[in-house]
């Protein structure tokens, strides 16, 4: 699906009775079940996976959401250029340094 037709999708689907509701409703958790499959390795002072990944994949689907709708309007931005200077302030040096 193309990335305007998702965000046109997704926007409609803030009506209660919008055939998609509770798919985009469900989003976030989806997505958290999809990555907690994978063993990832975290830095250990991080503590759980859950507790301190969980807040760090939404913010991370948070800031991707919101830099796609700035590229629809402004094609130009470069979205790999951009999710480069967020992830580093998702996943900080040092700390993250050895598990990218």
């Amino acid at each position: 699906m193309s990335v305007s037709k998702f965000t046109v999708l997704s926007a409609e689907s803030l009506n209660p009775e919008h055939p998609l509701h509770d798919e985009f409703t469900a989003r976030m958790d989806d997505i958290w079940e999809n990555y907690s499959q994978y063993p990832w390795l975290i830095p250990p002072q991080l503590g759980s996976w859950k507790s301190s990944i969980r807040p760090v994949v939404r913010k991370a689907m948070e800031i991707m959401d919101g830099v796609q709708l700035w590229w629809l309007r402004e094609p130009e931005v470069d979205l790999c250029k951009e999710w480069a200077q967020m992830e580093n302030m998702l996943f900080p040096s040092p700390l993250w340094d050895a598990y990218r």
